[in-house]
């Protein structure tokens, strides 16, 4: 028994040690935000449009009491589901924070794709218009639909509107980027565009090579973090379905107390180190 809350109470406290080498505070504005604005901001950054700050609330609540009632009916101790409850008001966060992530990873990979493709159609003859508007049709088809309303924005407020809708709709840095660049291409004829794309495309493969180099070395510390919050969780199972005696002292008040104590710390740690580890977002200097 000492050695499964020993174990549980140093993971939690491990992880909060292993975060603490990077610090993160808010800025002044944010703090002075409503908590609604506060989440409606998370979510934006998050790429979550198909709810609302409040029906996000109402999806934590939904989450957290369906791990509370998983953990309740497995081990029968409700301080423990109540933690339970407490770690599961986090998983829809981290849930849409993970799919934006890979959405956003998707997207850069299509743009340099997409830049492939421009400089072929401006090669073989295409203004900057009809080989911008060709993607909309044979581009990657994460970014058909951006290139489709690029293509109608185009026809209501001409080109450079288009780009400027289309930035706001995809808020990717490389984007940024691809979008500067075609519309200095547009303005001045499209004067040496073949060459400007080569180096467009070259060097937006090597940005994304760079952090597919540091994700794969980020990877490396989430998983440490992960079997470290795991490792206590997947004894107490195994314990509790070998010998459910052993366990008994935890069915008292003041050990489920402790037993929920060690767990919150492991999750507060775990959370704590997925935010010590995540990537730098790249600024975007084109607004």
């Amino acid at each position: 028994m000492p050695l499964i809350l020993s174990l549980t109470f140093a993971a939690g406290v491990l992880l909060i040690f292993m975060s603490s080498t990077e610090r993160w505070a808010p800025p002044k504005a944010a703090r002075r935000r409503t908590l609604v604005a506060r989440l409606g901001a998370y979510l934006g950054r998050n790429g979550v449009t198909e709810i609302a700050p409040r029906e996000f609330v109402v999806l934590s609540v939904v989450a957290g009491a369906a791990l509370a009632l998983f953990v309740q009916f497995a081990l029968g101790w409700p301080a423990v589901s109540a933690a339970a409850f407490a770690v599961g008001l986090l998983l829809p966060g981290w849930y849409f924070h993970a799919r934006h992530e890979r959405r956003r990873e998707a997207v850069q990979l299509a743009l340099a794709d997409a830049v492939d493709a421009l400089r072929a159609a401006v090669r073989t003859g295409m203004s900057v218009e009809e080989a911008v508007l060709s993607l909309a049709r044979n581009g990657p088809e994460i970014l058909r639909p951006a290139f489709s309303d690029l293509a109608g924005e185009m026809r209501i407020g001409g080109f450079e509107e288009g780009i400027r809708r289309a930035r706001e709709q995809l808020a990717d840095p490389v984007f940024d980027t691809v979008g500067a660049t075609l519309v200095m291409s547009h303005r001045v004829g499209g004067r040496n565009l073949s060459t400007v794309l080569d180096s467009l495309s070259r060097s937006v493969r090597q940005s994304i090579n760079l952090e597919r180099e540091l994700r794969a070395h980020q990877a490396k510390n989430v998983l440490s973090a992960r079997i470290i919050a795991a490792l206590p969780l997947v004894l107490i199972l195994a314990v509790r379905g070998l010998n459910p005696d052993y366990l008994d002292v935890f069915s008292s008040a003041n050990g489920q107390a402790i037993l929920a104590l060690c767990l919150v710390s492991v999750a507060v740690g775990y959370a704590s180190m997925l935010r010590a580890t995540r990537l730098p977002l790249e600024e975007r200097v084109l607004q």
